[in-house]
């Protein structure tokens, strides 16, 4: 794994909701506003620690992200902005996969970048439960995946945090056996700051979990290459831990 920019830090924005600017025109990084169908199912995660990050609804009161988003010690919410006033709806509990390693950052050995978040109250009824990718194996070169976030459209370009976004990128390989790097072949788009936890849709199923970015060449930034840990092949983890949390998931998805 080549150096790479955690997506996940960005300013809280529990305070600060109404003055993240309109900014639509722009995306994730290289993309366009994100589609109504993908809004419904994609959430924004804010922290105590100073931290935002993306999110899918798996149910009306259960989400997918990037275990790093939610591993450390914190309290969780999920923002609700468009609905009037902006609120939070809290996490109730959040279970990170057994196998996830945060040193991962710092080894580039990759591990499970999972975790479910459950809510203390079901999500407004304009959100749509997603469908979970089937437990297939890795991908082939040049499957493209649409990634959705509501992180910043350039590193660093912190107001423009907020606006979900959405990009499409094909894949150019794997990592580790458990993660699909994805890339255009002229660079200068992919998941950015705030966009971690955000869903890689593959044929209108969640197949994915944005982790990481790279600038072009590898460097540090964004709009080079994307990490993303797929969801497949911890199918049943998600299944299992959804369960335990009392929010069961259609075994076939929906």
């Amino acid at each position: 794994m080549k150096p790479f920019r955690l997506v996940a830090p960005a300013p809280f924005l529990a305070l600060a909701l109404a003055l993240i600017g309109p900014n639509a025109a722009h995306a994730i990084v290289g993309g366009g506003p994100a589609t109504a169908d993908v809004a419904a199912q994609t959430v924004l995660i804010v922290s105590t620690r100073g931290a935002s990050c993306t999110g899918t609804v798996l149910a009306r009161d259960l989400v997918l992200t990037a275990a790093h988003c939610v591993a450390p010690k914190a309290d969780y919410a999920v923002a609700i902005i468009g609905d009037g006033e902006p609120r939070l709806v809290p996490a109730a509990r959040v279970m990170v996969h057994p196998r996830f390693d945060a040193d991962q950052f710092q080894t580039r050995r990759p591990t499970p970048d999972l975790a479910l978040v459950k809510l203390a109250e079901p999500l407004p009824a304009r959100f749509r439960v997603a469908r979970l990718g089937a437990a297939t194996g890795l991908p082939e070169k040049g499957v493209t995946f649409l990634l959705a976030g509501y992180g910043v459209t350039a590193d660093g370009a912190m107001k423009s945090a907020g606006t979900l976004r959405s990009v499409a990128l094909p894949s150019i390989g794997t990592t580790g056996g458990i993660m699909v790097r994805l890339s255009t072949p002229e660079g200068a788009a992919g998941a950015c700051t705030g966009d971690s936890g955000g869903p890689a849709f593959l044929d209108g199923a969640v197949a994915g979990v944005v982790g990481w970015a790279t600038a072009a060449g590898g460097a540090r930034g964004c709009g080079g290459v994307t990490g993303v840990t797929l969801v497949s092949l911890h199918r049943d983890w998600i299944m299992a831990t959804a369960k335990a949390l009392g929010s069961p998931l259609p075994a076939t998805g929906l």
